[in-house]
């Protein structure tokens, strides 16, 4: 995706090899994790984002579970499984992620 293209403090829903991720930016970070939850598969880019502060979280709008943006550590359930983070940077005006290995 070009760097452009993505807002500021806006979450995005982008395809990439086949999976959907999760895609926000503030003003000094990008963030890439998995977009669909990992107790129901809620859509997270639908949900709420906390980005202030030391652990910036997003909220699922179906179950309500929430998941630290940084690392996919839930915060508070229903969810039992961290969420998986892709490795995200910018390169040449192009975003690009890299999932977890």
């Amino acid at each position: 995706m070009p760097d452009g293209d993505l807002p500021l403090e806006r979450a995005v829903r982008v395809t990439v090899a086949d999976r959907e991720v999760f895609l926000f930016r503030t003003a000094d970070r990008l963030f890439a994790m998995d977009d669909r939850c990992t107790h129901m598969q809620g859509p997270l880019h639908r949900g709420v984002v906390r980005a202030t502060g030391s652990h910036p979280t997003v909220t699922c709008p179906v179950h309500g579970s929430m998941f630290w943006m940084s690392d996919g550590r839930v915060v508070r359930g229903p969810a039992s499984r961290a969420q998986s983070v892709y490795e995200v940077r910018v390169n040449d005006g192009t975003i690009e992620v890299r999932p977890p290995r």
